[in-house]
């Protein structure tokens, strides 16, 4: 319709419709680019509004596996220190024999560092990063997932430090040899039933030297694995508040 008035326009010489015409198609067309470049706004908007949202869930659940890591770290270490008191003093105080029992089974134990998010290794992977918008926000989760590399490499390092005291660690105590690992379909580190210590030489534990430096380097390097951990928790801290920030800053 309208190339066939611009042609009769043409054919009459009638140079204003000619002009009229061709405003008319310009601002057509550039009116569909528009619409095109609004539509996909709204929609690269949208991703990054769910990504944000899955970014937030994805920490949120992160969380709460830091805190029980915490949580996990800090009995481990309070036994270790009522342990390594104990064989300071000479005597294993009413009451201690537990936390001694505990620190023998568990003062070696480490967990997996917090889990990654699924949601920034996806936008990683895909180079889609650029969806979350705040810099510092995309430098933080950069640094919370090198974090976890870290703190492998460093739960490694520790397990090779602790070698040489493993031994004199172990040598006074029996564990049960009947035990077993609880049959869950998803296994988390809290969930593990490691051997119960059935028998201590209380007697040797206190007057043994090698195990007196072992104990107090258990105590040491675990001390070590928890300040990792906190420091990680406080990454997936600022990660939260950032998070909800952005969102709160979505229009």
């Amino acid at each position: 319709m309208i190339l066939a008035r611009l042609s009769r326009a043409i054919r009459e010489q009638n140079w204003f419709a000619v002009v009229l015409e061709f405003v008319i198609v310009v601002a057509g067309v550039l009116l569909a680019f528009q619409i095109t470049a609004w539509n996909a706004d709204r929609i690269e908007h949208q991703r990054a509004e769910r990504s944000l949202i899955d970014l937030r869930d994805d920490f949120a659940a992160i969380d709460d596996t830091a805190s029980e890591l915490a949580a996990f770290y800090q009995g481990v270490i309070h036994d270790l220190e009522i342990l390594v008191r104990a064989v300071d003093a000479g005597e294993i105080a009413p009451g201690e024999m537990d936390a001694v029992r505990r620190a023998l089974a568990y003062g070696d134990v480490f967990a997996d560092p917090p889990p990654p998010s699924g949601t920034f290794r996806d936008l990683q992977g895909s180079g889609s990063l650029a969806l979350v918008e705040n810099q510092q926000l995309r430098l933080r989760l950069i640094e919370y997932e090198q974090s976890l590399g870290n703190i492998s490499d460093s739960d490694a390092n520790i397990n090779v430090m602790l070698i040489p005291f493993s031994a004199a660690f172990k040598r006074h105590i029996r564990f049960d040899p009947q035990y077993h690992l609880p049959d869950t379909p998803d296994l988390a580190f809290y969930d593990v039933a490691l051997p119960d210590v059935i028998d201590i030489d209380v007697d040797a534990i206190l007057t043994d030297p090698e195990f007196e430096v072992a104990a107090q380097q258990h105590l040491r390097l675990q001390i070590g694995r928890f300040v990792n951990l906190r420091v990680s928790q406080s990454k997936i801290a600022q990660i939260r508040t950032m998070i909800d920030e952005a969102l709160e800053n979505t229009p």
